[in-house]
């Protein structure tokens, strides 16, 4: 209870605030957005290159520890 009461709060905290929130904003060039549009795309390529690897790896590990659990059980 005292968890959730907690979470709550914690909530309450983010949602209560009353402060101006501001960034800052560049102007750029048609040009400019196309080549940092190009570079996030490479990076999405690049982290999912390799992200699907250890993804597979763990869900064949996972899947593999669970046929030896099922094995153990039924043994």
């Amino acid at each position: 209870m005292d968890m959730e009461k907690k979470a709550l709060k914690k909530a309450e905290m983010v949602f209560e605030t009353t402060d101006v929130l501001t960034e800052n904003v560049y102007k750029i060039t048609p040009e400019e957005k196309e080549k940092l549009d190009r570079l996030a795309e490479d990076r999405i390529d690049k982290a999912r290159n390799e992200a699907i690897p250890k993804i597979r790896e763990r869900y064949e590990q996972r899947v593999k520890d669970i046929r030896q659990q099922q094995q153990a059980k039924d043994g």
